[in-house]
């Protein structure tokens, strides 16, 4: 559909008429011109065109052994006379592959009645600065934020230039411009995020729990990234996983399972490929109302065709894949679903324990289920091209800051993944 926005809110013009004090007040004569067919008077306005309150924060966060940051966000949009709706908020991160040309998203919302935005978005560990961008009639506000101890990023932004009358095209009406909307035939989608922005995540299992493991963690290591359907909102209403086997290096068997505490379900829909990644071999779905411990890859001993994990393999083999699609029946704030990957995890076969990421789940104490008497979880998620360590090699010797980033919770060597002793670590290629 076509149709006029009146980039003021029509629905506060009473309440504005009555703070005014007269016909010369200048918000008067303002708010009288955004009427059909009056003549065009300019907003009041201040010395610039953005006028900001920063509010950020920092706050401790508890350490369980992370290489992501989930960073809240509150962003609120005014104009002279009322709450701006429908401005665009993004966050964005330099892209880390050489030569491209523009920044990834990784947060991405419109304004609601109130001009606010709240939502949240994940980074690698060792990010030092987002790029904050705010769009109002037409005109943007831009900052880059340094991230290093933010926790929260919280503004407020005033704007004090002229607000005029637009035409644009919304076909699914849902208050996002057909330009900007990623999904302009459909008013529950607004936008998409990729999470991580690039590459993937290799996520790393021991496979001993409750026992200790040998800190190799090359029992069962998965590739995986994820897409994020987002409303006007910034509201999660869709989930695509893209899972790859890549390590099996322990005895045992397993399957990778995976859960969306917390979310309504509408439908599922799995496809699992050979590891060609094209040939398809299943086709699954289903319609629950939730989803907690769905299979997305079989028997492990199937699954992939050798444990590149030896120091004796020269050739990096991958294995099979899957792709999940789950539609919520419900939009979901992304600060309630929580940060990507979810609850993936696995089951081991042979002792049938589930092997989950710390952080998720304690017992009546209040201790870490998957933390063990060290500290030490079972389960480790790395950005990008992870090499994880040959089989009975200790991460602490095949990555030599590892220890140095654990031992200061996190808040040194950030980029511990980055720099493996190389002779111990598995030459996994992207």
């Amino acid at each position: 559909m076509t149709k006029k926005i009146l980039t003021c809110f029509l629905a506060s013009l009473s309440i504005s008429f009555l703070s005014c004090a007269s016909s010369s007040d200048p918000n008067y004569a303002w708010l009288m011109s955004l009427v059909a067919g009056s003549t065009s008077v300019e907003a009041p306005s201040g010395p610039t065109d953005f006028g900001i309150d920063i509010n950020d924060e920092t706050a401790p966060v508890d350490f369980v052994f992370d290489t992501t940051r989930t960073i809240t966000v509150n962003v609120q949009v005014i104009d002279p006379v009322a709450p701006v709706n429908g401005s665009m908020v993004q966050v964005t991160v330099p892209s880390a592959v050489p030569g491209a040309a523009s920044n990834k998203s990784v947060f991405k919302a419109y304004t609601n009645t109130n001009g606010e935005v709240t939502g949240s978005f994940t980074i690698d560990g060792d990010t030092k600065t987002v790029h904050l961008s705010v769009e109002a009639y037409g005109k943007f506000y831009e900052a880059d934020i340094s991230i290093v101890t933010v926790s929260k990023v919280d503004r407020r932004i005033s704007i004090g230039f002229t607000a005029t009358v637009q035409q644009i095209i919304d076909t699914d009406g849902d208050g996002v411009q057909d330009f900007e909307d990623v999904f302009p035939n459909d008013p529950s989608r607004a936008s998409s995020i990729r999470v991580p922005a690039e590459d993937y995540y290799t996520t790393s299992y021991e496979d001993l729990f409750p026992k200790q493991g040998d800190a190799d963690f090359n029992d069962y290591v998965i590739r995986s990234y994820f897409e994020e359907d987002l409303n006007k909102s910034g509201e999660v209403v869709r989930v695509r996983g893209y899972f790859t086997h890549v390590a099996k290096g322990a005895g045992y068997n397993h399957t990778l399972r995976f859960g969306l505490p917390g979310a309504s379900v509408a439908s599922y829909s799995l496809l699992r490929y050979a590891a060609d990644g094209t040939t398809l071999e299943e086709n699954l779905s289903g319609t629950p109302t939730s989803i907690s411990d769905l299979e997305i890859l079989g028997n492990s001993s199937t699954t992939i065709s050798k444990s590149n994990a030896s120091k004796t393999d020269t050739v990096f083999v991958k294995g099979k894949t899957a792709k999940l699609e789950v539609i919520l029946s419900a939009p979901i704030s992304k600060l309630a679903l929580g940060p990507a990957p979810y609850d993936t995890f696995i089951r081991v076969l042979n002792t049938g324990k589930d092997i989950h990421a710390a952080g998720k789940y304690f017992d009546a104490e209040g201790k870490d289920i998957y933390r063990d008497a060290t500290g030490f979880p079972w389960v480790l998620l790395v950005p990008g091209n992870f090499q994880w360590p040959y089989e009975a090699s200790d991460i602490r010797n095949s990555y030599p800051t590892f220890k140095t980033w654990y031992e200061s919770l996190g808040t040194t060597n950030t980029d511990w993944f980055r720099t493996p002793n190389t002779s111990e670590v598995f030459p996994a290629t992207p």
